[in-house]
């Protein structure tokens, strides 16, 4: 479910068939060199889903082309110069994230990129995901920047994505930082909230493909990465987790809600920045169906705002899970 987790549901008709992949970790090559190029800067390689690539040591103007990628950068500290046009899709974000890419270059939408309009950012590398970025894609990028195109284990490994990107982008400092304080944190709630956690069913629901579905994130997908591997936060019996095909969420008919949400006692699912949820999450709340389940008796559905693509957000993700959820339920 990644354009975001609450809205790669709606686009999954649009999503580019997920790649199989045999990424490496894209580390610094051994051979790394400055070499003083024709612009005369240090440059380094590193490797890639589509193999190695000569980047510079130090970018300065950095293209990033795939959904969660420049939220990816932005936890990184460093500036992007052009990504997709978010417009549709703004309100989700917060004031940070919306002012992070104001100044960017809009080349293309998601899926989509506009080649002629990201020549024109003029980057000095590229960087995108690889479950949106194909081979031929990659070849026609590169064309105009070096193109570090990752991709992790599947598509919510956040983890690996960003420490890749943090290697190709010269920040893995920054990227160290923030995973050391996002475990801290981490560590600190599970111990602190132990027994909510143990105590409760969870699931985290959003949205389905089309009218008439809902979804489940998949502990493939970046937030039930997060939920169930990470927090430990123990999906019900009845979400089927096999069925991932590499998107990262499970799309079903609204009918199947009372078996696969049967035994839940907590639901997560998305909200905005200012506590509304999208229609169509509303309008799956709000169906009779879901409204027999014992999360919606009881009053046990919480939206949380923050999209998690890497540590940084994942961090703030907890912090909106402990202040909305696991403080009010240990009372």
């Amino acid at each position: 479910m990644r354009p975001s987790p609450r809205l790669r549901a709606a686009l999954a008709a649009a999503v580019i068939a997920p790649l199989v992949l045999a990424a490496t970790a894209c580390a610094p090559d051994a051979d790394s060199t400055s070499d003083g190029g024709a612009a005369g800067a240090d440059t380094i390689i590193v490797d890639s889903v589509y193999g190695e690539v000569t980047v510079p040591a130090a970018p300065e103007r950095v293209a990033a082309i795939s959904y969660d990628t420049p939220w990816q950068v932005m936890s990184l500290d460093l500036p992007v110069v052009a990504a997709i046009d978010y417009t549709q899709w703004i309100d989700g974000y917060t004031e940070d994230q919306q002012a992070y890419i104001a100044d960017a270059a809009k080349v293309g939408s998601y899926g989509e990129v506009n080649f002629e309009a990201l020549a024109g950012a003029a980057p000095d590398v590229i960087v995108g995901d690889a479950y949106e970025v194909d081979e031929a894609t990659f070849t026609r990028l590169s064309e105009i920047a070096p193109t570090v195109i990752v991709g992790g284990d599947e598509r919510g490994d956040w983890q690996s994505i960003t420490e890749d990107l943090a290697t190709a982008l010269g920040a893995h400092d920054t990227w160290e930082e923030a995973k050391a304080s996002y475990e801290a944190r981490r560590d600190e709630v599970k111990e602190q909230y132990a027994d909510v956690i143990a105590a409760n069913t969870w699931a985290n629901f959003s949205l389905g493909n089309e009218a008439g579905q809902f979804s489940i994130q998949l502990p493939s997908g970046s937030t039930g990465n997060l939920i169930v591997n990470e927090m430990g936060l123990a999906y019900g019996d009845g979400i089927p987790l096999d069925t991932d095909d590499g998107a990262g969420y499970v799309s079903l008919p609204l009918e199947q809600i009372g078996t696969v949400l049967d035994g839940v006692t907590v639901g997560l699912t998305y909200e905005n920045p200012d506590g509304t949820k999208m229609p169509a999450i509303q309008d799956v709340i709000d169906s009779s169906l879901f409204q027999q389940l014992e999360i919606a008796k009881t009053e046990r559905v919480y939206g949380l705002v923050s999209n998690v693509t890497d540590y940084r957000t994942a961090e703030e993700w907890i912090d909106e899970l402990t202040a909305k959820v696991l403080e009010p339920l240990s009372q």
